[in-house]
């Protein structure tokens, strides 16, 4: 069958496209929701036909919606994770908002006659405290409803949210309770939809739900208690009722009008499940279904990116189908739908036009690339498992997996590894030079840092380490030798304690680190945890042990007075007075001074051998440690 092209004589058909909100791959029944029935949106996996490998470009919501906004990836707009407050946004080298000369569906779509609207989560600018960015009529829509993340008239359930967004100006603002948005949303996009009926139209649904938290109206949870002993399913599972009973009334409206046979409905979500790392320390899980997929939202792993997807348009696309071959992105959409209006793509998009594959012919596809991870994004998967490099492609049936590094490399053939659980980094090192090859030539033609001499190494085993009574696991990062007794370090490679399983400091007294070193280098981080806000770091700086602290932006730093050339025991304290204390053999190297407690948690993970992330200390020479780590040990005493 080959791709359809609307003629010029015949109706240009409608478009109504779903996008989800931190849906997962097997939250709809008809991908195997395990606990509950999603009947609306089995009525479109019914009607039209199923792809089980679709992908978004970001695990993560402003930049998978940048990708289906434009069809290009989100790095080319200087939009890497979700946006936020100027200086947050800043902080991670972002843009405030998706710039409007950015290329659009709708703007094409508009040109082309169509009536455009958007009702629902916006999140490509606007909101908190950035008053500038442009109305989503900008980027070629006549009417819109979104939520707070966005500017123009909009929905806000949150009573702090509303007092900021009524200070922002720029629409009409309605107040309304968190279970009731996505029902309003609809009534707009019905409305919408009847006031267009007599011409094409292109219209989206993009609802909140299924995002945290899940708070559902009164009472309608309890019909779930029967299905898990999981509180956070029952309230989630009741949210996902009442949001497959609105998608329902836009198919019911569609069908009603007698509009079915001229509309493709596209449904999809912009990332997987949330993963709360809170809830696992706590042990509990997090509600939402990945599937067999590795990862949820925040990870790249297939968990994270890889979507429930069904489009419906009947007498064109066959019903009750379902295509487990062909590979489809986000970034398609915007070339597939325009194909399919019979409108001309100028630009050059990162997209292809798969207008074949939902027509019925299955078909393979270039490779699809991701970014995601430091510099710009510190949230992370809430279990070591789901923690993933920054970088990955998919090529056919095999994904790669990298840190711009070189390190935490990893190959899989999702065709008989879709659980990602067997690396074949050893078995097909050709593949994986090659793989590596064309990630850098992507991640530098976008404009990331990528070691552009990049070898490839496989991660190392988890290494547990001593931390007052209990051994902590910590991440191997480039494959650091040894156990807790004695580690050895080359400079690149690094120890990584993710964020859901650090200790809380926060207001705690008479913290310690100490150990054993033998540096090999005048220079190098022994051990860091925070960043240039809150934080401490022990590190090697022209040959001198420093021992860093910063409280609320402040740093300060006592260090030797002579380099360490030999080997040496080191203790470093921040005391119950506050005062910063360094030994190195039983002796003071200096006076303390004093400085105040964190009061806030540190932001970034701890790390052994290494600050990958935003830097504690004053270090500005290579950041890793080479060289011997012995019993390395640090405690976290409970202040009063």
């Amino acid at each position: 069958m080959l791709a359809w092209t609307c003629p010029a004589n015949e109706e240009k058909p409608n478009i109504v496209v779903i996008f989800i909100d931190d849906m997962g791959f097997a939250d709809p029944s008809c991908f195997g929701n395990p606990m509950s029935k999603t009947p609306n949106i089995d009525r479109l996996a019914k009607a039209g036909i199923k792809l089980t490998n679709f992908y978004v470009t970001s695990p993560i919501c402003s930049p998978s919606r940048v990708a289906i906004t434009t069809g290009q990836y989100h790095g080319r707009w200087g939009i890497h994770s979700y946006l936020s407050s100027r200086a947050a946004n800043k902080a991670r080298g972002m843009k405030n908002y998706l710039d409007a000369s950015a290329p659009t569906t709708a703007k094409k779509l508009k040109t082309a006659g169509y009536a455009t609207g958007h009702f629902g989560k916006w999140h490509m600018g606007g909101g908190r405290d950035v008053d500038d960015a442009p109305l989503p009529q900008a980027y070629g829509f006549d009417e819109s409803l979104v939520s707070f993340e966005g500017l123009g008239d909009r929905i806000i359930s949150n009573t702090n949210a509303l007092k900021k967004a009524k200070a922002l100006g720029h629409g009409t603002i309605i107040a309304c309770e968190r279970i009731d948005r996505s029902r309003i949303q609809v009534d707009y996009t019905i409305d919408f939809i009847r006031r267009n009926k007599d011409k094409p139209f292109y219209v989206r649904f993009f609802p909140n739900d299924v995002h945290g938290a899940h708070i559902p109206a009164k009472g309608t949870e309890d019909k779930y208690k029967s299905v898990s002993d999981n509180p956070y399913d029952w309230a989630f599972l009741a949210v996902l009722e009442n949001l497959d009973n609105q998608i329902g009334r836009i198919i019911d409206e569609i069908e009603h009008l007698g509009l079915s046979k001229r509309t493709l409905i596209i449904f999809t979500s912009d990332n997987g499940p949330s993963d709360g790392a809170k809830k696992y320390l706590n042990g509990e899980k997090p509600a939402g279904f990945a599937g067999v997929f590795r990862g949820r939202k925040w990870s790249i792993f297939e968990g994270g990116i890889r979507m429930p997807f069904i489009a419906v348009w009947p007498g064109r696309i066959k019903a009750g189908t379902q295509d487990d071959t062909s590979i489809m992105s986000t970034l398609d959409l915007s070339p597939t739908i325009c194909k399919i209006a019979g409108v001309e793509v100028e630009e050059d998009l990162d997209g292809i036009d798969r207008s074949s594959v939902l027509l019925g012919t299955p078909s393979g596809r270039h490779p699809i690339f991701w970014q995601y991870g430091h510099p710009h994004s510190v949230l992370k998967g809430g279990l070591v498992k789901h923690l993933s490099p920054t970088f990955a492609m998919r090529d056919g049936d095999y994904k790669f997996m990298i840190n711009p590094d070189g390190s935490e490399a990893q190959l899989f053939d999702l065709a008989n590894d879709p659980s990602e659980s067997t690396n074949l980094f050893d078995q097909q090192p050709t593949r994986v030079a090659s793989m590596a090859q064309s990630l850098g030539q992507w991640a530098h033609g976008i404009g990331y840092a990528f070691d552009r001499q990049v070898k490839p190494a496989k991660p190392g085993p988890m290494i547990a380490v001593v931390a007052g009574n209990q051994m902590l696991n910590f991440n191997n990062v480039g494959g650091v030798n040894g156990n807790h007794k004695k580690l050895t370090f080359d400079g690149s490679n690094f120890l990584d304690l993710p964020t859901f399983r650090l200790p809380k400091i926060a207001g705690r007294r008479n913290l310690q680190i100490k150990g054993r070193i033998t540096p090999r280098s005048n220079h190098g981080v022994i051990f860091a945890h925070g960043d240039h806000v809150n934080g401490y770091a022990i590190y090697m700086s022209q040959g001198l042990l420093c021992f860093a602290t910063c409280v609320n932006g402040e740093r300060e730093v006592v260090a030797s007075t002579v380099p360490i050339t030999q080997t040496v025991d080191f203790e470093a304290n921040w005391n119950n007075k506050g005062a910063m204390l360094l030994k190195i053999n039983k002796m003071l190297v200096s006076k303390p001074k004093m400085v105040q407690l964190l009061s806030v948690e540190p932001t970034e993970s701890i790390q052994i051998g290494g600050d990958a992330e935003q830097q504690v200390g004053d270090y500005k020479s290579s950041k890793g440690f080479s060289g011997i780590i012995e019993n390395l040990t640090f405690k976290y005493p409970i202040g009063s």
